[in-house]
């Protein structure tokens, strides 16, 4: 049977278009291959985008589904840029659909992007590199220069896939920087259904798995990123609720993107466990979260310290929020509980409703309370918290808190107030604590800073430094007994200590306090009325005035250390009131046996630069005096001045010690060298006095001594020279090499001690000296002066001849009869 004419026709018109189409495609093929599209190609990119763009080679693979190869694109970025290029693009292959491009519609079943090298970045004028905008065009006749082209018709693009491997994204915070992207799927762009995504990032070396889709007419996505057993969900959009949570079991897995994320953020050695959810309202103001942090060792933190569990609860922000955590240190248990309410007032706007707060803490026995409000949440502003606590016996708790004061049967009390920020102060005022070994009351306030604020005062009422002194914890193994070896010898060894200043305080301290004492028990002596006014400004640290009734006497004067010299400067000015300090009772406060008995007048005026003691001592400059009336040398005292000096000094004295009719003592100091002014000792078995000098940059010791010395009944004055250190004196040498010794070359020649002999005075000049001028009490009169004694086995007849040899030995030994 014949074809009718009208189908030939429609086939024949049908081979035709078809001809046509694939002349057009080959033409087309032809012309990309050969790069004659190229610049029109170009030039669509840059108008399209703003940016020079640059393509390799352009290729078209004929077929059914015709595929387009470009080789080589790179995209610039703004200028100011940190390089030339915004992206780089290895290989980029798009599959054309072939029935679409004959109804004049562009759909790509897939684009697979490969070695794609993008940055993103702001510039210094903080301009983002990927807004994209078109160029501007010359004006069309008629239009206006600049102005954006006439819209065209729009033509609907359909994209089924979009495949980006081997990739990678700079991004502009550099705690991310690069984001490997392994692969990643990407379908639905410009259908009318949600965009999905799928894929593999590597981010710090971490390897994440991403999934979700978003929508593409409004902004709404849901989606999850996960990390082995670890997974955060996100649901939600921007004007619209919102869903974040969290599962993290495996957190171990994450420590180089967390150490990446937060370089100097201190992670701990074991990181935690922890699960959450927070619910966002379409304002993203918070409406419901949930947290739990598992089991932490916080060792680093405080030596055995570890938290058992973390939890933040808020089920609505109208409704009270606790925050309470869990842990333990040394077998302790401790729990706190922090109560916000309502949780939503630290949102608020300036002006908002105040936070109430109530937080419980306890451990062992232990109990704290502390209530209050924040007037100004936002602003951190308007605190006042009342606390209590109490302590049944702080022994419980030393394990948790190593070298708490051993306070027992304790009760605290004290009101908090912030009315600006922290850094305007927080006024602890007023405080209180109670217990048997301390009872104290104060007001003060806290400035934060470098160097720290206190001002205000300090009273105590009685506080037992004995009993509130803490219980060193038993070691687990008695420690091992150093190596022995030889004693260093007795000229290196040293009396003065060597202790540090306490030159950090006073740089990171500044304010005023003022503090009083009514009772002070130390060593089991009373130390009473302390009251003193410490101070420290600019690295300069003074306590001044202060007195202190100490177990011997009352104790006035000031301090001053500035350790913003270079080296530090310390001056200190003492006295004793009244009578004078009793030596003895003060020694035996102390703990130690008395070398003196008897009141003492004191004073002392000394400056010195260092930062310890013993570089002090060595720059001493200043005076000091000694003045003590009908007083005793104890035994303790006798053996200090050991037996051979005693021999020569003191002949004969009893072993149960000698009574002192009179003591002076008056010392000089310059760079480190002290000079004797007076120095007098009348004792029941003779009077000493003399000249003497240290040098306490080594503590060299010169000396010379003039005793009375009774030699078959005659007194006669023999010289006794004391060299070495203070810790080894050497009796007999001579006292000029000695103080050659100790003061050296030019200290020697300027303190010049006399070598004919004491100045000489009574015991009433001598203690005018010694009390830097001032008259006070003496001894009583000596009594007369008896008749010489006989001198044993010579004849009546003969003792003045006798008497007369004595007293020329006498002249011969350094002295004359007295």
């Amino acid at each position: 049977m014949a074809m009718p004419r009208a189908v030939k026709w429609g086939l024949a018109g049908l081979g035709g278009v078809l001809l046509l189409a694939i002349l057009a495609l080959a033409g087309l093929t032809l012309a990309l291959n050969a790069g004659a599209l190229t610049p029109r190609l170009l030039a669509a990119i840059e108008q399209a985008t703003g940016r020079a763009a640059g393509l390799g080679a352009v290729s078209l693979r004929p077929g059914l589904t015709p595929r387009l190869a470009v080789d080589g694109a790179t995209l610039a970025n703004l200028p100011g840029g940190s390089q030339p290029e915004m992206a780089r693009i290895r290989r980029m292959e798009a599959s054309l659909a072939l029935l679409p491009l004959l109804r004049g519609e562009v759909a790509f079943r897939r684009i697979v992007i490969e070695g794609a090298e993008i940055l993103l970045e702001r510039t210094a004028q903080g301009v983002p590199n990927w807004v994209l905008r078109p160029a501007a065009t010359d004006p069309a006749p008629g239009g206006v220069a600049g102005a954006p082209p006439p819209p065209r018709p729009a033509r609907r693009v359909a994209i089924g896939e979009v495949v980006l491997a081997d990739s990678r994204l700079m991004l502009p915070d550099p705690r991310l920087g690069a984001v490997a992207v392994e692969r990643m799927r990407v379908t639905g762009l410009g259908s009318a259904g949600p965009l999905a995504f799928a894929g593999s990032l590597a981010l710090h070396g971490v390897s994440l798995a991403v999934e979700g889709e978003a929508s593409q007419t409004e902004p709404r996505a849901r989606g999850t990123l996960t990390a082995g057993r670890n997974r955060i969900g996100f649901e939600g959009g921007i004007g619209a609720a919102t869903r974040i949570e969290a599962a993290i079991p495996e957190p171990e897995t994450l420590r180089p993107l967390l150490a990446g994320l937060a370089p100097g953020m201190g992670w701990p050695a074991a990181l935690p466990p922890l699960e959450g959810r927070l619910d966002l309202a379409a304002d993203m103001a918070p409406q419901a979260a949930a947290l739990r942090i598992g089991a932490m060792d916080l060792g680093a933190v405080a030596p055995g310290l570890a938290l058992s569990a973390l939890s933040v609860a808020m089920p609505a922000p109208d409704r009270e929020a606790e925050i309470a955590l869990e842990g333990a240190r040394g077998g302790v248990g401790f729990r706190a509980v922090l109560g916000l309410d309502p949780p939503a007032a630290l949102l608020a706007p300036e002006g908002g409703a105040p936070l109430a707060l109530a937080l419980r803490a306890e451990a062992g026995a232990a109990r704290l309370e502390a209530t209050g409000r924040l007037a100004r949440p936002r602003a951190g502003e308007g605190l006042a918290l009342d606390i209590r606590a109490s302590l049944p016996d702080a022994a419980v708790l030393a394990p948790l808190l190593p070298g708490l004061p051993a306070l027992r049967e304790a009760s605290l009390s004290a009101r908090v107030a912030m009315e600006g920020g922290p850094a305007r102060g927080i006024a602890v005022s007023p405080f209180a604590i109670a217990s048997p070994m301390l009872a104290a009351e104060g007001a003060l306030t806290l400035t934060p800073g470098t160097p720290f604020g206190v001002t205000g005062r300090l009273a105590v009422a009685r506080a037992d430094l004995d009993a509130l002194r803490p219980q060193a914890a038993p070691a687990a193994a008695p420690p091992a007994p150093p190596p022995a070896g030889p004693a260093p010898p007795a000229a290196e060894r040293r009396l003065i200590p060597d202790m540090p200043l306490p030159l950090a305080a006073a740089r990171a301290w500044r304010g005023r306090v003022e503090v009083s004492a009514g009772e002070i028990v130390s060593g089991g002596a009373a130390w009473r009325d302390l009251a003193a006014v410490i101070a420290a400004r600019d690295g300069v640290l003074e306590v001044q005035p202060f007195a202190l009734a100490t177990p011997g006497g009352v104790l006035r004067g000031q301090a001053r250390l500035d350790a913003r010299a270079e080296p530090p400067a310390v001056a200190l000015a003492l006295r004793s009131e009244g009578r004078g300090l009793d030596l003895g009772a003060l020694r035996r406060a102390m703990g130690e046996a008395p070398s003196l008995e008897g009141r003492a007048e004191i004073r002392l005026d000394l400056s010195g630069h260092g930062a310890g003691t013993r570089a002090v001592a060595a720059t001493l400059a200043g005076e000091a005096g000694l003045a003590m009336v009908e007083g005793r040398l104890a035994p303790a005292g006798l053996a200090r001045l050991g037996p051979e000096l005693v021999a020569l000094l003191l002949p004969g004295a009893p072993r149960e010690g000698l009574a002192l009719r009179c003591l002076a003592l008056r010392l000089d100091a310059a760079d480190g060298v002290a000079r004797s002014r007076a120095l007098l000792l009348e004792t029941s078995a003779g009077r000493i006095e003399g000249t003497a000098a240290l040098d306490l940059r080594d503590e060299g010791l010169a000396a010379r001594l003039v005793p009375d010395v009774t030699l078959f009944g005659v007194t006669v004055r023999a010289p006794v020279g004391v060299g070495g250190t203070l810790a080894a004196p050497r009796v007999g040498v001579d006292a000029g090499r000695a103080l050659g010794q100790a003061a050296r070359d030019a200290a020697a020649n300027r303190l010049g001690l006399d070598r004919g002999g004491p100045a000489g005075g009574d015991c009433a000049a001598q203690l005018r000296l010694a009390r830097f001028g001032a008259e006070g009490p003496l001894p009583a009169a000596p009594a007369p002066a008896a008749a010489p004694a006989p001198v044993p086995g010579v004849p009546r007849e003969l003792q003045g001849p006798a008497q007369d040899v004595l007293r020329g030995l006498g002249g011969i030994l350094g002295g004359g009869r007295r």
